[in-house]
């Protein structure tokens, strides 16, 4: 052959048809890949936006620092950011569950906490009697939300590890400032407020005049490093040290958690899998399309090649004559499919953001929406130069086996076409119901080949669709927060709790779809360390506390997520019980290790024996903090025979989604009402203000999602078409002796039925699996979980839709073709 590539091109031209598909193909997938590469940075900048606005913009902070460290980590090379705040104290708010904390931030520091102090009105506290208030707090503190308004707080603080009683005090401020309401510090039962300069240094005493400072390190890989070393240089305790797992999380930064319920983010990653996972499965779909055209066309071919080889092609001529097709196919295809991909990604960007108010996606205006998506989304050469080497290399792979097919064939065989042998088993006789489904069925067998391709092309579109769909839930940063509370509402009653009838009265009611309970009780040392109930082991310290709590078994659950039926008859038989051991306090140096009690340990509480079965997290009630001591947790009605007292301390129904907002707020005022001393603290606002901050990932992920199902709905399309337009020699010799058009048509109407079912069921089983792997990186437990039913119908009826539909089009086509040139087309 004296020029591969001109013949390759009248190769081309010669089959307009093939070769438009082929190319439909390519641009299809690498607007695929291309719309991937330049969302991902628009997703990822949004969740770390998320993440930054739930617990601010910070790596981690360091707690208890003098004057004088504060200044030097403040001017840490090391460190990208760094601000400064101090503690004024807590401010109970009466009948309400929550405590607000009041701080003075420095200027830097503020702007970390951009959810929290974003103003309705007025302006931020400058000077040292000023303060800034959320205007729901505003409301709970009974105060006229005027601006010069004077509020008066009785503040209560203490250090961290301190075992001296609070330093308690009364200040007057003038408020400055409104502040919007952040509903997700009810969660952990507080709220924010600020302060001026100079407030901490004229209100408190040198003892608690302690800074915290909040930071983030210039390198993300070495952040751990950096702040062990920070650590040591200002003799900064493990306790003393906040990770922002929130914000760590989202940013994929390794670090080590020191508290009880830490996990190592080293290690086999879920996360990566499923990402990984997903992306496979989106390139492999890409390349299916393009392989089962070009197997196809070659197929169609064969007598062509033979006739190449007769005349003296070697087969590695018929490869590069292959592969050369494909490459001037790809060479017009990728950069059209890169152009299409860059202007699709900002299409679904803009459609997603101009819908909605800038304040769901967390965004002060519409202009610092649009900036921060223009800095992660145009411009990125990197993944762009990805997508379209990925869309060659997989292109390449999808033709090698059609390639070596085609370069493979015997030159006798090829020139005599198929010889089909055909074998008749021995069957018994049945009726045919319908010859058309029959006559379907016969086809499919008749090219398994074709059938199988066309198949498990369709079958990874369904994947595909059903792994996004799940795989949307990993860009929640928000997900754990909405996990700490465990009803929409915590209702508490301080003086006498609420008598187990009016649990029983709660849970008849129709809009109840579960209730949770807590009895807790607080046993403090006296003067002699002796307490108000026999324990047979002693409390080391004199400022610990035995705390005895009440769980039902849905909780128990949640604490020990891998309990046996028998581990739980034990828990409801009063035989084990789980321990929260006190934490260690440190003073001028000295550390003071409390009491601790380990698993397999016997303990008896009053004539009751108990074995330890495990150490748990802690367990508080809503609006309060840890009480240090020993926290000794048992199944409910071991509580009762433990303690004397039947009365549950606080209750936490949840309402099912369909119950208005406004009659379940009825129904808990009337039960705080009817039980004096009762007050509750709602966490509906909580969840929407979470489920909207989730919103700005939410939108532009399904807008991807779709997007990409979409190209699948045109690979499906393109892949159906090939397969009719190759037959059209078969549909005029099935004419030509006697099928009716209508017989023509339910025929192939049957085809795509039967491909669109069995790659739906194939697709729905795949995608659980790929679903069961997305789960796992947010339990890092590989485990069964809840089957995508309307995800996986609703990519079923689309392909079946799909199917039909790809049909119809091509084959009304052809059937308006003469017989004569029906069997006569080459194209």
């Amino acid at each position: 052959m004296r020029s591969y590539h001109s013949f390759s091109w009248k190769e081309i031209k010669a089959q307009k048809v093939t070769s438009a598909l082929i190319l439909i193909a390519v641009i299809l997938s690498t607007m695929m890949t291309t719309v991937v590469g330049q969302s991902i940075g628009i997703l990822q900048a949004l969740r770390e936006q998320q993440a930054s606005m739930l617990n601010g913009k910070r790596y981690a902070s360091f707690h208890n620092l003098s004057e004088k460290d504060k200044v030097g980590m403040l001017g840490e090379e090391s460190l990208s950011f760094a601000g400064a705040n101090i503690a004024l104290g807590v401010s109970q708010i009466k009948n309400s569950g929550l405590d607000l904390q009041v701080r003075e931030y420095d200027q830097k520091d503020i702007g970390a906490y951009a959810a929290a102090f974003s103003l309705e009105s007025g302006k931020l506290p400058q000077r040292s009697d000023e303060i800034a208030l959320p205007s729901d707090v505003l409301k709970l503190l009974g105060a006229e939300g005027k601006l010069g308004e004077k509020i008066t707080l009785d503040l209560r603080i203490s250090l961290l590890q301190d075992s001296s009683t609070p330093y308690e005090y009364q200040a007057e401020f003038t408020l400055c400032g409104i502040l919007k309401p952040n509903y997700t510090g009810y969660v952990s039962g507080t709220t924010t407020g600020a302060v001026g300069a100079g407030a901490a240094k004229n209100l408190l005493p040198e003892k608690y005049q302690l800074y915290s400072v909040d930071f983030i390190t210039s390198s993300r890989q070495d952040f751990q490093k950096v702040l062990d070393e920070l650590a040591d240089k200002y003799q900064v305790d493990e306790k003393l040290i906040q990770y922002n797992w929130v914000y760590l999380d989202a940013l994929n930064i390794p670090y080590r958690e020191t508290t009880d319920n830490s996990q190592e983010t080293a290690g086999f990653s879920f996360m990566a899998v499923s990402g990984v996972m997903v992306g496979a499965l989106v390139l492999l779909a890409a390349g299916l399309v393009i392989y089962n055209i070009l197997k196809i066309s070659i197929n169609k071919k064969i007598r062509e090649y033979g006739i190449l080889r007769a005349i003296g092609a070697v087969p590695g001529q018929l490869y590069n004559l292959v592969a050369r097709q494909l490459i001037l196919l790809c060479g017009i295809g990728i950069p059209i499919g890169a152009a299409a991909g860059i202007l699709s990604a900002g299409g679904i960007t803009k459609a997603a953001t101009t819908l909605f108010s800038p304040g769901i996606f967390m965004a002060q205006n519409q202009e610092e929406l649009s900036g921060l998506i223009g800095q992660n989304s145009s411009g990125k050469i990197l993944p762009l130069f990805v997508s379209v080497i990925i869309t060659l290399a997989f292109a390449c792979i999808a033709a090698m086996p059609a390639a070596r097919y085609a370069a493979n064939v015997a030159p006798t065989s090829a020139m005599a076409g198929s010889s089909l042998k055909v074998k008749r088993k021995n069957r018994r006789k049945r009726k045919i119901r319908r010859f058309e489904a029959f006559f379907a069925r016969l086809n499919l067998k008749r090219s398994p080949g074709r059938s199988v391709i066309t198949i498990l092309s369709l079958v990874m579109s369904i994947t595909v669709f059903v792994a996004l769909s799940s795989f949307s839930a990993l860009l929640d940063t928000s997900r754990d927060v909405q996990d700490m509370h465990r009803g929409d509402y915590a209702v508490r009653n301080e003086n006498t709790g609420f008598a187990p009838a009016v649990i029983e009265d709660l849970k008849k009611r129709p809009e109840l779809e579960s209730v949770s309970t807590l009895k807790y009780s607080l046993y403090e040392q006296k003067e002699d360390g002796t307490l108000d109930i026999a324990l047979n082991f002693p409390l080391k310290q004199a400022y610990e506390t035995l705390q005895i709590i009440g769980i039902d078994e849905a909780w128990l659950k949640s604490l020990v997520p891998q309990i046996t039926d028998q581990q739980m008859q034990d828990f409801k038989d009063g035989k084990s019980c789980l321990v929260k051991n006190p934490i260690a306090v440190a003073m001028e140096g000295k550390t003071y290790e409390g009491t601790a009690l380990n698993p397999g340990d016997q303990i008896q509480i009053g004539d009751h024996p108990l074995q330890v079965a495990g150490n748990c997290e802690q367990i508080t009630m809503s609006g309060e903090g840890f009480t240090n001591g020993v926290q000794i947790i048992v199944f409910d009605k071991i509580y009762d025979k433990l303690t004397g007292n039947s009365s549950y301390s606080e209750i936490y129904p949840k309402f099912h989604k369909t119950a208005k907002e406004t009659d379940t707020d009825q129904i808990i005022e009337k039960l705080c009402n009817e039980n004096p001393g009762s007050y509750s603290v709602s966490y509906r606002k909580t969840d929407r203000q979470l489920e909207e901050s989730y919103a700005q990932v939410k939108w532009l992920a399904w807008g991807l999602i779709f997007f990409i199902g979409f190209i699948g709905l045109l690979n499906i399309i393109n892949t159906t078409y090939t397969s009719i337009h190759t037959r059209i020699t078969e549909i005029g010799v099935q004419r030509a002796i006697g099928m009716s058009r209508r017989s023509l048509y339910q025929n192939f109407l049957w085809e795509g039925a039967y491909y669109a079912v069995i790659a739906s069921v194939i697709g729905a089983v795949l995608g659980y699996i790929c679903t069961i792997f997305v789960n796992a990186a947010t339990t890092d437990t590989l485990q069964l979980t809840a089957v995508p039913v309307m995800a996986i119908l609703q990519a079923a009826a689309v392909s079946i839709i799909a199917c039909l539909a790809a049909t119809c089009i091509p084959l009304s086509k052809i059937a308006k073709m003469s017989i004569v040139e029906s069997i006569e087309s080459v194209e």
